[in-house]
């Protein structure tokens, strides 16, 4: 399995922190970087350091599709409890890492998953 560089925004739970970091993964987190600076400059500073952004949050899609904002790949998660989303987002960075990598927009909408390229 690759190694990926991921960006946790702040409504993901830690235990999904723990738990792609314990999978080898290079993981940064919103919460423990301190104030929420807003959508537009995480998805900003995900590009910047070339991490995918993982987030539950519906607002991404909006500054990916309707903006056209940079990014180094979105995957948007359904919210679930802590333990079954952090099995789902280890479960899809593993499935769908190479996509992330490339810059799509990975979108699990429980049953499937959708992936939108640039």
């Amino acid at each position: 399995m690759k190694k990926r560089k991921l960006l946790l925004d702040n409504c993901i739970a830690r235990a999904v922190a723990d738990r792609l970091r314990a999978d080898g993964h290079d993981v940064a987190s919103i919460v423990e970087r301190g104030a929420d600076p807003g959508d537009a400059a995480i998805l900003q500073a995900a590009f910047a350091e070339g991490r995918a952004l993982v987030t539950i949050d519906v607002d991404f899609g909006a500054l990916v599709f309707r903006d056209d904002a940079k990014h180094a790949g979105v995957l948007r998660l359904r919210p679930r409890p802590a333990a079954a989303l952090a099995d789902r987002a280890s479960a899809l960075v593993i499935s769908h890492g190479h996509e992330l990598e490339a810059g799509a927009f990975v979108t699990d909408d429980g049953d499937s998953v959708r992936v939108t390229r640039r």
